[in-house]
């Protein structure tokens, strides 16, 4: 037999018998070894919590160091949303926007974060001064949407603005978790995120439908959250249930509203919806005209509905009749 042939053959029976020996031990591993995977580690919330609450302040201190322009640049994501009055994109926005002496101040008093730890929102007080070192000239709250990157880092969806009056004294943070500190990733619901998502603008749609029925402060009541928290141009920030349901009956004119968007956390407990705020320019029988926006975070009931934990309209400019 040729040399090359024989070698060649003893190899394929070497390799045969060792394949088979394997097969052998294979078989007799116990199944349960064989498939086991490595744990998925467990969504840690309390530190999510804490990273969204850092992300806003470090905003902050980058507006204070290097300007407000180059602090939204480097905290927007390149699908955010801001409003300039309309809805458009942030990072357009800011980039058209000259840098400007004056100085942005915020910090956040009150966030929250979804169970997967993937979205949450902050919002608190603000002031503006023309110069650093001046007196504010304006005052307010913020909203912003945060969404966690694929790096861990925490970028910013959207950002509303209310001005109030000034405050008497500075606002105290009473920010703590709510829900459990840590959930493990096989727990959470399987959620389709545009189905999800277009779900919670339904809920936004029934809750404008509702109102044009029962008038707000009726319709409200069916959605709020205990622990709501209320924001509206001109005055401080309403927290609690019953508290929004006696301010919100203070005014009677008809409002209606049309979400433009909005979006869900990957666990389906936490989601924001935004659009335009209408009344009636002069009297019932005229034309709806936009004079707010407006933006809502809500929160999965235990029952599977969406409640509204947080509603702020902020004025849009009106533009000055012929």
């Amino acid at each position: 037999m040729n040399s090359r042939a024989f070698w060649l053959t003893t190899l394929a029976a070497s390799l045969l018998a060792s394949s088979a020996a394997f097969s052998q031990a294979s078989s007799q591993t116990s199944p349960q070894t064989a498939v086991q995977k490595p744990a998925a580690p467990a969504i840690d919330r309390q530190a999510a919590l804490d990273g969204v609450v850092a992300a806003e302040k470090a905003f902050a201190q980058l507006a204070a160091e290097k300007g407000t322009r180059e602090a939204f640049l480097a905290f927007l994501t390149d699908d955010s949303v801001v409003f300039n009055p309309d809805p458009a994109n942030g990072k357009e926005v800011w980039r058209a926007r000259p840098a400007g002496p004056g100085l942005l101040s915020w910090y956040p008093v009150h966030s929250e974060v979804s169970l997967a730890g993937d979205l949450g929102f902050n919002t608190g007080p603000f002031d503006f001064r023309p110069k650093p070192g001046e007196k504010p000239v304006a005052f307010g709250q913020f909203a912003t949407i945060w969404k966690r990157q694929a790096d861990g880092s925490w970028k910013a969806l959207l950002d509303l603005g209310t001005s109030t009056p000034e405050p008497t004294s500075a606002a105290t943070p009473a920010i703590s978790l709510t829900g459990p500190a840590r959930v493990e990733e096989s727990v959470l619901p399987k959620v389709d995120p545009e189905a999800a998502r277009a779900a919670l603008l339904d809920a936004d749609r029934a809750l404008a439908a509702a109102v044009q029925e029962k008038g707000t402060a009726a319709a409200y009541e069916t959605v709020l959250t205990d622990d709501a928290l209320l924001l509206r141009v001109s005055r401080q920030p309403v927290l609690g249930k019953g508290a929004i349901r006696t301010a919100l009956a203070e005014n009677t004119a008809p409002v209606t509203w049309e979400p433009l968007g909005g979006g869900v956390a990957r666990s389906g407990d936490l989601g924001y919806t935004y659009g335009f705020v209408k009344r009636h320019e002069d009297g019932p029988e005229s034309p709806w005209i936009n004079t707010s926006n407006y933006l809502r975070v809500w929160r999965k009931g235990a029952d599977g509905t969406w409640k509204i934990a947080f509603d702020e309209f902020s004025p849009r400019p009106q533009k000055p009749k012929p």
